[in-house]
């Protein structure tokens, strides 16, 4: 019974082998066919990249921060700079840089997908055989004119997913396809990528810089830390011009001497009050003259 158990167990550990062998070979055979491929259509390829799933953080790229990108292939088209990669054994994105990012994100997916988990995104309703929701209802309603409607018509099926975020647009279709969709992959992208290109740009409050800044120390108006400005320099005060002498006077005509200012006249004094006068002593009362004699002359 033993020896059973112990066959059985060697045989699942050797198929467990030939399945990573296989999966090993299918992983080279398909970084060897990209690599072909890019080098055909003049791209660059890069075997891993660790940090660029990092970047993205919706769709099929939510909280997968920690996988890596393999068979990286970075290339131009229609202009615009793009990134096509595995995500392990997640999913193939393709990712197209526009050249201005936006704050409205939006995301397209088939009606068969589950919704985004994103609590930023609401619904915006159905455009031909895709689902659109977007984190601003009243923008995304007047980017979906008829142009987004024709193009939602046109995308292949293997591109199950199409999402924005900032300044990319992005795509992703299932690990392991061909050369062929990934051409059509990164065309839909990038039409998707123009038809964006109508998104209000990025808003930053005005007064701030991006360079590193202590957020303990003060900042002025024009973003430059109170420390960093120089010290307005004093100016020297104006100096004091003499006075202008008065013009000499010509030759041909005599100087005219001015007349000597009238001198004041002395305040004059009061008249002396005049003195009063007293009072008319009052005469004094008639004395009685004796009676004359009797036969004497009147006087």
């Amino acid at each position: 019974m033993t020896g059973m158990w112990f066959l059985l167990a060697l045989i699942a550990l050797a198929g467990a082998c030939a399945l990573l062998y296989f999966d090993r070979s299918r992983r080279d055979q398909t970084g060897r066919v990209r690599q072909i491929w890019a080098k055909a259509q003049g791209y660059t390829y890069d075997n891993v990249e660790e940090r660029l799933p990092a970047q993205f953080h919706r769709a099929a790229l939510a909280k997968q921060e920690y996988l890596s990108a393999i068979d990286v292939v970075k290339g131009e088209r229609r202009g615009e700079s793009f990134i096509l990669f595995d995500l392990e054994e997640t999913a193939t994105i393709v990712a197209v840089r526009r050249r201005v990012g936006s704050d409205v994100d939006i995301d397209l997916r088939l009606k068969s997908t589950p919704p985004p988990k994103d609590s930023d995104l609401d619904l915006l309703g159905a455009i031909g055989p895709r689902v659109v929701f977007a984190t601003d209802l009243e923008i995304a309603r007047r980017v979906c004119d008829q142009r987004m409607v024709a193009f939602t018509e046109s995308v292949p099926p293997h591109v199950n997913m199409l999402w924005s975020e900032g300044e990319w647009t992005l795509g992703s279709l299932p690990i392991g396809s061909s050369g062929r969709e990934w051409d059509s992959a990164i065309e839909a992208v990038a039409r998707l990528s123009g038809i964006l290109h109508v998104l209000p740009p990025v808003t930053e409050p005005s007064g701030l810089d991006r360079g590193h800044h202590d957020p303990s120390r003060p900042r002025l108006r024009d973003g430059a830390p109170v420390e960093s400005r120089p010290a307005p320099e004093k100016r020297p005060a104006p100096e004091k011009r003499p006075a202008p002498q008065g013009r000499p006077a010509s030759q041909g005509r005599p100087t005219q001497q001015g007349r000597p200012a009238p001198q004041a006249r002395p305040a004059s004094q009061g008249r002396p009050a005049p003195e009063t006068r007293s009072a008319t002593p009052p005469r004094p009362a008639p004395q009685d003259r004796p009676a004359p004699p009797p036969g004497a002359p009147r006087s």
